[in-house]
């Protein structure tokens, strides 16, 4: 049943939205299918305020509301996953459909612009072209070629974080100029 307040959140909807009857009771079924969980978050949201860590009995105890809140959050993924399903289905399809004459268009884009290119080339005082519907410019973006690595001042040079990452996961424990050191968190794993 819906309430007066959400019957006039849809008829503004229907005005902007354009929606049918069906969609309304679709958009209807979801809610009902996402807010069963409201009291369970709203159960968890207060044992984490309310808790307090002294004891080893206490930390076990949020570790079991850590669980909860996993599983809990879990399940609304799930629902929300079964869900938009269908949509995310349909939308991929179109998606895909569109792309593919969306990328044809835009390699008729890239060919047109080679294509000038090459007469401007030839044509060297032309620096600008314009017709009624589009115009065209030169821009100028400067690029590098590195000519001797050796040379190149270091403030130039960067760290490949995931190669130094892959050695260390492969037990690399000294690179010259680094330190390493461990970090420690918590981490939780479900039984």
């Amino acid at each position: 049943m819906i309430s007066r307040k959400e019957e006039t959140i849809l008829s503004k909807a229907r005005g902007v939205m354009n929606m049918s009857k069906n969609q309304e009771v679709i958009v209807f079924n979801v809610r009902e299918q996402i807010e069963k969980y409201k009291d369970s978050v709203e159960k968890a949201v207060d044992h984490v305020k309310e808790l307090e860590i002294k004891t080893k009995q206490d930390a076990e105890k949020a570790l079991d509301i850590a669980c909860e809140a996993i599983n809990l959050a879990e399940s609304i993924e799930q629902t929300k996953k079964e869900i938009t399903e269908p949509a995310r289905v349909f939308s991929s399809e179109i998606n895909k459909l569109s792309k593919e004459f969306t990328q044809k268009l835009g390699d008729v884009k890239e060919t047109v612009i080679e294509k000038i290119d090459q007469w401007k080339l030839l044509n060297s005082e032309v620096r600008i072209l314009e017709t009624q519907q589009i115009s065209s410019f030169e821009k100028v973006e400067l690029i590098y070629e590195i000519e001797d690595l050796s040379k190149v001042d270091r403030k130039y040079l960067t760290i490949d974080e995931d190669y130094v990452k892959l050695a260390m996961k492969q037990g690399l424990r000294v690179i010259p100029g680094l330190k390493i050191v461990e970090k420690k968190t918590t981490s939780l794993r479900r039984r």
